[in-house]
């Protein structure tokens, strides 16, 4: 009976996804549609021009734009938390829906028992890349990721995360240990895995989000008028898909920091 309850909430839930992308899509369509909205050059996604600055600090449209996101994210998620009840509606069904994705995706890839010690980082990790892969379906806005400022700031925390939660979980004797085993002579071989670990996280997010940005900009200049609904169904779908292979990595990552010296 259990089962099949969850079963239940598993499609309800995923139909509830469905319906959430299908609407923002159409919302995008029509604002862009009455605001004459035209999409931004790629020259101005790689190379963000700046806004202003601060000293030496310069502040590009990319930061600009990260800031609205984290600023909406943030008010977001104080009124949301504060509306939850113990009959979920669809908006809670669709939250507890990714809360249990991550949470899953940690116990098969980390450690079961501790899945709140890694709970706050995946998470963040995860809508934070979806948000922002996102953000340019709104008229006046452009996604982060295109920058490769914001995937090399992502793959960093993921650097850093990964001899952080090894030594937290393994002792810092232990987690050195692995660099040196079997023979000493691993040890540049265990320094560059790490950091071509760091360079694929950062190139592929990038390149992949990159790569959806140029096939939709030579397929609006083909068809303007017939491709804009599907082309924005296919960018939700790459930034969707993108955030979760960013996450699943970061998750393996740093799985196999904390269980290295348990094989």
């Amino acid at each position: 009976m259990k089962q099949k309850s969850d079963k239940f909430k598993k499609r309800i839930s995923t139909i509830i996804i469905f319906a959430l992308v299908l609407v923002m899509v159409l919302i995008s369509y029509e604002l862009r549609s009455r605001t004459n909205y035209e999409p931004p050059q790629l020259i101005e996604e790689i190379s963000p021009r700046v806004v202003f600055s601060i000293g030496p600090l310069q502040v590009t449209s990319t930061v600009i734009n990260t800031w609205i996101m984290i600023a909406v994210l943030s008010i977001g998620s104080f009124f949301i938390g504060r509306s939850f009840k113990i009959r979920p509606g669809f908006g809670q069904n669709a939250i507890e829906w990714l809360v249990e994705v991550i949470k899953d995706l940690i116990s098969k890839n980390i450690d079961e028992e501790k899945t709140d010690q890694f709970f706050p980082l995946i998470i963040t990790l995860a809508i934070f890349i979806g948000c922002a892969n996102l953000l340019g379906l709104i008229p006046g806005l452009q996604s982060p990721t295109p920058d490769i400022n914001t995937p090399i700031a992502m793959a960093l925390i993921v650097f850093v995360s990964v001899p952080y939660f090894g030594i937290r979980n393994r002792g810092l004797g232990k987690y050195l240990k692995h660099y040196v085993s079997p023979i000493f002579l691993m040890l540049p071989i265990e320094i560059a895995s790490e950091i071509a670990r760091t360079l694929s996280l950062t190139f592929r997010l990038f390149g992949n989000i990159m790569g959806e940005e140029i096939i939709v900009a030579i397929l609006f200049l083909i068809a303007p008028f017939i491709l804009p609904v599907p082309m924005m169904l296919f960018s939700i779908f790459t930034g969707v898909l993108q955030a979760y292979i960013f996450t699943l990595l970061s998750t393996v990552y740093i799985g196999w920091a904390v269980n290295a010296q348990e094989v």
